[in-house]
């Protein structure tokens, strides 16, 4: 019988399980529209979306150790990912790489607060939250390369994102 998260720590780890599946589904839906609009980033989209894939694995894999059921926004992120990267892969390699750093300009963010409020409090979900800090890391920091921020449009998309983003924590959190 699977329980609700008791702990801090325990909804931390719900929530940042939802949140990959979003993720998860941005890169999916972004690969779709990359086909007309961006194939050279289906390299890069691939591998965004099996390190996401990962960082799933890992967040459920702690749910699962402790019989904690996923977060009530589990599918909810994953839809909402999936529509906002397929529109956003549709909108082209800016519009791609504006979502991808808003995002995880957010997460990045949300993370580091985490790393500090779980250390000397629950080991397995710090170790969770560091294993994927690189990745995300690394995900940033491609989409900062490719991203053209004098585009109005560009910061506009990034604003709308990354709010979003922020909200959907909030709301998971609570």
């Amino acid at each position: 019988m699977l329980r609700r998260a008791r702990t801090p720590a325990e909804k931390m780890i719900k929530v940042d399980h939802a949140g990959e599946n979003g993720a998860v589904n941005i890169y999916r839906a972004q690969k779709l529209g990359a086909c007309l609009r961006a194939k050279h980033l289906l390299p890069q989209l691939r591998q965004n979306q099996e390190h996401e894939e990962q960082h799933r694995r890992i967040f459920a894999a702690y749910l699962a150790d402790r019989c904690i059921r996923p977060c009530a926004s589990f599918h909810v992120c994953g839809i909402g990912g999936f529509t906002l990267g397929l529109v956003t892969g549709l909108m082209g390699p800016n519009a791609i790489a504006a979502t991808t750093y808003a995002v995880e300009h957010v997460v990045l963010r949300h993370l580091e607060k985490q790393i500090c409020q779980l250390q000397g409090v629950d080991s397995d979900a710090l170790s969770c939250v560091i294993r994927i800090v690189e990745d995300e890391q690394s995900h940033h920091d491609a989409a900062v390369s490719k991203l053209q921020k004098e585009n109005i449009l560009v910061s506009l998309l990034i604003h709308i994102v990354g709010f979003s983003t922020e909200q959907v924590i909030r709301f998971g959190m609570r």
